[in-house]
């Protein structure tokens, strides 16, 4: 079996550690680019990819032999879905690998707002012995997780560390654990809006999900209210959140994903004293490739072997 990865990630050691049974039954090529690899994918049973490939390579005329494409991310929202469900290619993707340092990063950018450690950090560049800044504290906040999956599992439990109350959303409102309640719905969501303290996005980028946190959404936030943003930049309405940040109808915000990436340098979200900007990186981690190496010999082998894949993505939901 041929499996072609293309992928700028550093892959040495998904190929140092394969186990040996795999080894000798497959034959495993890295590329860091489509130009390299193109040529390559003609015989490929499986391409790996991060998340992001040109529709073209996955065609029945370059790569007629194609069964399973394995993503190295969680979000599938930049493949070309259409194309792989209409040769029925099977998608799997590293949903679960990205649930300790997102759920970490999440609590550290709740911890740097409540403790004003950006304000801090101006202080020691100016050499200024502010001890007479006001800082606040998580116990007692309500926090509310949209997307109360894994990684919104992650940060419930953490939450709790803090004496924080949890509510979170999801498509069934079935109650999850580490949730003091679990909502679903747009009456759900607007509940969740208007009694938290700090909201964070945790969903994936789907037909269903794109835009759905509007204007008037943000409208029922408290005006103290801050709201993290580690999911996709086109769940929310970026204007409108922008503007309710300039004119102070929204306390602050942390957003890692945009609109448009690279954020531009033309957006007034850069200057903003009010808001954390992050380059994507809310996903990143030393451990990435070591965990996802164990979703994918577990699919390689379960496809070698007719056994079951775990991380089926449904191509109609796009998740």
């Amino acid at each position: 079996m041929k499996i072609v990865a293309i992928t700028d990630m550093d892959l040495s050691l998904m190929q140092d550690q394969m186990p040996q049974d795999l080894k000798e039954r497959c034959q495993f090529q890295w590329y860091r680019s489509s130009k390299e690899a193109r040529e390559h994918v003609a015989d490929a049973d499986v391409i790996m990819t991060a998340g992001r490939i040109h529709p073209d390579l996955v065609t029945t005329e370059s790569a007629p032999k194609l069964k399973w494409m394995q993503t190295l991310s969680a979000g599938v929202d930049k493949l070309p879905l259409q194309e792989l469900t209409e040769r029925q290619i099977k998608l799997t993707n590293a949903r679960g690998v990205h649930t300790i340092q997102m759920s970490e990063f999440t609590l550290s950018l709740m911890l740097q707002w409540v403790r004003k450690s950006n304000t801090l950090y101006e202080c020691q560049l100016q050499k200024e012995w502010y001890q007479s800044i006001s800082v606040g504290e998580l116990a007692g906040k309500t926090l509310g997780i949209v997307g109360a999956g894994a990684i919104g599992e992650a940060v419930a439990r953490k939450a709790k560390a803090f004496d924080m109350s949890v509510i979170g959303f999801n498509r069934t409102g079935t109650p999850q654990p580490g949730f003091d309640a679990t909502l679903s719905g747009d009456e759900g969501l607007c509940k969740l809006l208007a009694q938290s303290d700090f909201v964070v996005l945790l969903l994936p980028s789907t037909p269903k999900t794109r835009g759905l946190v509007t204007k008037e959404h943000l409208s029922l936030m408290k005006s103290s209210a801050f709201l993290i943003n580690l999911a996709r930049g086109d769940v929310i309405d970026e204007a409108a959140l922008t503007q309710m940040l300039q004119e102070g109808k929204l306390a602050g915000a942390a957003l890692d994903v945009f609109e448009q990436e690279p954020l531009p340098a033309t957006s007034p979200l850069w200057s903003m004293s009010n808001v954390i900007v992050t380059p994507h990186i809310a996903g990143s981690s030393a451990h990435y490739t070591e965990r996802v190496s164990s979703i994918f010999y577990h699919n390689l082998r379960a496809m070698l072997d007719g056994g079951d894949m775990i991380n089926v993505v449904s191509l109609t939901e796009g998740y």
